[in-house]
């Protein structure tokens, strides 16, 4: 509706134009240097008119959509002829001009109903790499709000070797509904297997090493 009432708006300036201006080249002739600067003010409304029709016709975002549009991430409440509006994820409206929502770039956070997961697991360095993969794949198996099938398998990825621990990021699919609280199951299910297991998730350590140290500095500390 938005798009028919506009054209319908710009129709009907057109035709109240050509009435007041019986001769409208002659009108627009006469501009001169005044059309000059009007085309400059114009200029950037006319570019959001042009991009709000060209996100309309081909259905860039849609209404509920949850998006980022140029760093800024949010659900589309609005999608005007000159400007979109999103709701932030913590409750604030921003007004993106349409001209913005056209020329950058836009990740669409749900383009189907199951999305990847993540999460990071430090372990001690005294255990053996493949035991730990075995078990924490057993873990995210057995986490209730876990999807799995053929298309769509956690995996157990290896990411570095800390200063206190071997680091790993556990990957896993979830649905829609239960994305946030799957990231919560997947650790207690983690955390469990773990106990079960008797492997520990190591605190941060730190190595003291003291060289030369100066013998009269010792003596005087001994007389004190």
């Amino acid at each position: 509706m938005t798009l028919i009432n506009t054209a319908m708006y710009i129709l009907a300036g057109f035709i109240i134009i050509s009435v007041i201006f019986t001769n409208l080249s002659a009108f627009l002739a006469g501009l001169g240097i005044g059309g000059v600067i009007i085309a400059f003010a114009v200029q950037e409304p006319l570019g959001n008119l042009i991009c709000g029709f060209l996100i309309m016709l081909n259905h860039l975002v849609v209404d509920g959509e949850s998006v980022e549009i140029d760093g800024i991430g949010g659900t589309v409440q609005e999608i005007d002829i000159n400007h979109v509006v999103l709701k932030t994820f913590d409750g604030k409206l921003i007004h993106i001009p349409s001209k913005q929502v056209w020329t950058n770039k836009i990740i669409h956070y749900w383009p189907e109903d199951i999305r990847r997961n993540e999460i990071k697991v430090r372990v001690s360095y005294k255990y053996d790499i493949n035991l730990i993969t075995t078990v924490l794949d057993e873990a995210i198996r057995t986490s209730e709000l876990v999807y799995i099938d053929d298309d769509h398998q956690p995996a157990i990825v290896f990411d570095s070797y800390g200063d206190s621990s071997m680091n790993f990021i556990v990957r896993f699919w979830a649905k829609r509904d239960n994305f946030i609280s799957s990231t919560t199951s997947a650790a207690e299910s983690v955390k469990q297997k773990f106990m079960e297991n008797n492997i520990e998730i190591p605190y941060n350590q730190i190595d003291l090493h003291i060289k030369d140290v100066n013998p009269q500095l010792v003596q005087n500390k001994d007389r004190n």
